[in-house]
């Protein structure tokens, strides 16, 4: 499928390894909080938008978003939708995009 690779898998892997964190909570707090959980420290970004809200029959708050995961130096470009139930309870119900778009290498030259 266009805009999907095995990069969801290995990045929720990685996270989960180095930070004992999913991937679908990284991307449910910087889309809903605008921020990333401090664990993740300058090794993580992300920049979202706001594409949809609709709410639902059952009360509940669909968003759609779109944006970047940087990590590593790695841009991952993402579309999800995070729904948040009446009692507060959020996850990620679609994602339709995770792919790493650009990556940049870095390293120190010694002196």
């Amino acid at each position: 499928m266009a805009g999907f690779d095995d990069s969801f898998e290995k990045v929720d892997e990685f996270l989960v390894a180095q930070h004992h964190r999913h991937l679908e909570d990284v991307l449910c707090d910087g889309c809903l909080i605008g921020r990333l959980s401090p664990q993740l420290g300058e090794r993580a970004r992300l920049m979202a938008r706001l594409i949809r809200s609709v709410r639902e029959e059952d009360g509940g708050l669909a968003n759609a978003y779109e944006g970047i995961l940087v990590l590593d130096g790695i841009w991952y470009r993402f579309a999800c939708q995070v729904f948040i139930d009446q009692g507060g309870q959020r996850f990620l119900s679609d994602v339709s995009q995770f792919e790493a778009v650009e990556w940049r290498a870095q390293g120190k030259v010694p002196a």
